[in-house]
């Protein structure tokens, strides 16, 4: 196999066991479904539905050698957490890969239309298809919600893995066009924006901006929202970059949260490895509760808030949004907008407010005692 991966990869071309032919039938007329960088139309492959999906961006016979040589791996991979490919065919002029067709959606789609599903079971079998491609030498380099698809079971499927090289350098998509789901720069670790800074020689996913990206995915499926969903994709970028990350929601228990603060680490070898945070996904799928609507306002408050000498919490005064927040749960309202590497290592509140930067200390406690 790993021969056959690289002569398809060095001289472009695809074995003839894996060209396959599609009947279209009532579906030839129907406008496929545009993605990002594919187009994705319906048909029938040996009494099946299956998706035909077939990239726009590849234009060169680099990025032909790189799709040839991803394809022949994807094609020999057996996981219950991957998504298999049937076969490539030629769909108007252009390589198209023919996928089993999941009626489900992707992994926010079924979570919609289940809401009580436990979702930590979800994103832990994603995790299992995430370890699978890892010790089989590849890298996803594109993990999202709408990279994670659900199987007539109910089970999860990683797509589209090793997609990302085919398209172009993935620093090149901060200038590309989002789709529907919002840009990949919102599941990207800062060192594919910025990687000179970072200590990197250039934009190339790995496994550790994989492990990024799944946590990435984690919170856009615990809060049901994606991250950073209020910024634009250049917005994001520059966040990222300076190690802000999502703000807290109601949903996160400390113990989920602690992880996904690991994953997002700016330091790509700091990150654990995905073994380990499947770990922490099937203990706490034990607990998983599902939330109530509305229940994951994030926990934002004021920099102003903020002590800067001790790096104490704010004081937190009334309920976020609709549910109510424990104490437990109030010590990480604000410490994901600061890489691990700045986060104080104990955490205090207020039993009186900080005082302003004007008065003594002596003389606002003087001023406290008196009102109280």
């Amino acid at each position: 196999l790993r021969v056959l991966h690289r002569t398809c990869g060095r001289h472009a071309l695809l074995p003839g066991v894996l060209m396959v032919s599609v009947d279209y039938g009532q579906t030839s007329t129907e406008s496929p479904r545009r993605g990002g960088y594919a187009d994705v139309w319906k048909a029938e492959y040996r009494g099946q539905d299956v998706a035909v999906k077939a990239i726009r961006t590849y234009s060169n016979r680099e990025l032909r050698k790189v799709f040839c040589k991803e394809v022949v791996m994807w094609r020999f991979l057996q996981h219950p957490n991957v998504l298999p490919l049937k076969g490539v065919m030629m769909s108007q002029n252009r390589f198209a890969m023919v996928l089993e067709w999941m009626k489900n959606g992707d992994i926010n789609d079924f979570i919609e239309a289940h809401p009580d599903v436990n979702r930590l079971e979800l994103l832990a079998g994603a995790a299992g298809g995430l370890i699978y491609l890892h010790n089989n030498g590849m890298v996803h380099g594109d993990i999202k919600g709408a990279n994670i698809l659900i199987d007539d079971t109910g089970h999860p499927r990683l797509a589209d893995f090793g997609l990302l090289t085919i398209i172009s350098d993935p620093a090149n998509l901060l200038s590309s066009s989002s789709n529907s789901q919002g840009g990949t720069v919102r599941w990207m670790g800062p060192e594919l924006i910025a990687p000179q800074q970072f200590g990197c020689k250039k934009s190339r996913p790995t496994k550790s901006s994989d492990c990024y990206a799944l946590g990435m995915v984690i919170y856009e499926t615990v809060s049901g929202k994606l991250p950073f969903h209020k910024d634009s994709d250049y917005t994001i970028s520059l966040k990222v970059v300076k190690g802000e990350r999502p703000l807290r929601g109601a949903n996160f228990t400390n113990y989920l949260w602690s992880m996904l603060e690991l994953c997002w680490t700016s330091q790509p070898k700091a990150r654990p490895s995905i073994e380990d945070v499947l770990q922490r996904l099937e203990i706490a799928s034990n607990s998983w509760e599902p939330p109530s609507p509305g229940s994951d306002e994030e926990m934002e408050v004021d920099s102003d808030d903020w002590d800067s000498s001790d790096g104490s919490c704010p004081i937190q005064t009334g309920t976020r949004g609709a549910a109510e927040v424990d104490s437990d749960d109030r010590d990480s309202s604000k410490k994901d907008r600061r890489t691990p590497e700045e986060a104080p290592s104990s955490i205090g509140f207020y039993k009186t407010p900080p005082p302003p930067p004007s008065l003594s200390m002596t003389v606002y406690t003087l001023l406290v005692r008196l009102i109280l």
